[in-house]
């Protein structure tokens, strides 16, 4: 890739929108390949190529023709800080549902007075839910879990259970995986 005309640059940064436009239009296929580094939980290429459209904007509006002689290498570093910093923000909402969730207790699925069928049915679905769940996670799991239920962080887990905390990590992502089918349930 050749490095972008400085005349075409000084255009964009004065607020002339086709350059700015023909600098995003000529830079596309770059901003794929430096995209396709990177893998987005939840979203596809096309999320981190837009990302890096914005990088790319940001470099436009940010470089400083005083300081750097090639606007290329500046503008890629900018891309790519633009996609990691994206990466690490969705990442870190990775756990939101099991941190949002609650401890369900007996009496929360039980109707509180109602006649009896009503409460034999709430406890066979209580009972069909532990079923699932102890069918479904592995003993490791279903210790985490209840650790983590109780309010135990990552580390406080991993201590109890003799693990590294990547492993309860990994444990709790498994977890959350493998319970999707309650959200039908519930």
């Amino acid at each position: 890739m050749k490095d972008i005309d400085f005349e075409l640059l000084k255009k964009a940064k004065s607020g002339d929108q086709f350059a700015v436009n023909e600098i995003l239009s000529e830079n596309k296929r770059l901003i794929s390949t430096i995209a396709r580094k990177y893998y987005l939980i939840g979203g596809d290429i096309d999320d981190l190529v837009q990302e890096g459209m914005i990088g790319l904007y940001k470099a436009i509006n940010t470089f400083d023709f005083g300081k750097n002689d090639k606007f290329l290498p500046f503008a890629i570093t900018i891309i790519e800080r633009e996609i990691i910093s994206t990466i690490r923000k969705n990442n870190s909402h990775k756990n939101t549902p099991l941190s949002e969730s609650m401890f369900v207790e007996d009496n929360d699925i039980l109707p509180a007075e109602g006649c009896p069928e009503e409460e034999v049915i709430g406890f066979e679905t209580l009972k069909e839910l532990n079923e699932e769940i102890n069918r479904n996670l592995s003993s490791f799991e279903r210790m985490v879990v209840k650790y983590y239920l109780k309010g135990y962080s990552y580390l406080d887990i991993a201590k109890l259970l003799g693990k590294e905390s990547k492993s309860v990590d990994n444990a709790l992502s498994r977890i959350k995986r493998k319970l999707e089918f309650l959200k039908e349930r519930l």
